[in-house]
């Protein structure tokens, strides 16, 4: 592994405390403010922060964008998806909301495929079959465990695939800082002007909430920005499920939550899945396969000298 992409590799997993960290203060913020003044506060301080950089790099060309109106649609699914999680955290624990989102990935190959025409091969199928399994052995539809709301977060992982799609599509027209610059706008200008209808005066805790909970996100998202500068999105995927082991730890160290065994078992599932199908481990499988095909051979060879 080149050192770039150990770099890129720790980059990821800090990046995922950071979110997890953020979803945490926004299970705390809920119960006191509305979803629209959260929003509102975290993509003012991520456009403040975005502007403060494009300045500091000279250039605010970054405005200028080749597919305007997809980069509006991206805009507005990772607003939606947003809003859903923030209110799925008030329903649900982090590990279990974060167990079921996990699906996102293969919920992102399947609309790749459609949309983008990319190819779905025949490992990626069962990946995606595997990760479905895993989703009903969290929900376990009928046994009366999980109820209605886990359709929250399986819509946000629809909505948040969709986004990493999208993102992939404005990435072939417009930079990386051009699309940062729309998403930090956009979702200002959707909860900014909501904002007013909905807002509650904060309280001094609740201000520092807010304003670390907006600084969270955003150094989430600079560090995958940052990581994925460094090494390829096929070696960061599986990392990424990073955030499902900071869910489940900052879960219990705040609220108390851990979650049971079956739920455990499936977001295993859900893992391996998606590490199946990612590259990194079809290139360690793909290893393994050579080095038990030159073990048989050797042995076969061991056998006729012998003979």
């Amino acid at each position: 592994m080149k050192f770039k992409d150990s770099r890129g590799i720790i980059l990821t997993i800090l990046a995922m405390v950071c979110l997890a960290g953020m979803d945490a203060t926004g299970k705390l913020l809920v119960q006191n403010y509305s979803i629209v003044q959260i929003m509102a506060i975290r993509f003012a301080i991520f456009f403040l922060i975005v502007i403060s950089l494009a300045r500091l790099k000279g250039s605010l060309e970054l405005v200028r964008s080749k597919i305007f109106g997809t980069q509006l649609a991206r805009s507005i699914v990772l607003a939606l998806e947003v809003s859903v999680f923030v209110f799925a955290f008030s329903m649900m624990s982090l590990a279990d909301v974060h167990a079921i989102a996990a699906t996102a990935p293969l919920f992102a190959i399947l609309m790749a495929g459609w949309f983008l025409g990319e190819r779905i091969d025949k490992r990626s199928w069962v990946s995606v079959a595997a990760g479905f399994i895993g989703a009903l052995i969290i929900i376990r539809p009928g046994m009366g465990m999980m109820g209605w709301q886990t359709l929250i977060p399986i819509l946000g992982a629809i909505l948040w695939a969709a986004y990493q799609v999208l993102s992939r599509r404005v990435s072939h027209f417009d930079s990386a800082d051009t699309t940062v610059f729309y998403t930090a706008t956009m979702g200002l200008i959707i909860f900014g002007s909501l904002a007013p209808f909905y807002w509650v005066e904060p309280t001094v805790s609740g201000w520092q909430l807010l304003i670390l909970n907006g600084l969270l996100g955003a150094m989430g998202h600079y560090l995958l920005i940052k990581a994925l500068a460094l090494t390829p999105a096929s070696i960061l995927q599986p990392f990424s499920y990073a955030l499902l082991f900071w869910a489940i730890v900052i879960g219990f160290v705040i609220f108390g939550d851990l979650p049971d065994g079956i739920t455990l078992f499936g977001a295993f599932v859900i893992l391996a899945a998606g590490f199946y199908a990612s590259d990194l481990g079809r290139a360690l499988i793909g290893v393994s396969q050579i080095k038990a095909k030159k073990g048989k051979d050797d042995a076969e060879s061991e056998s006729k000298l012998m003979s």
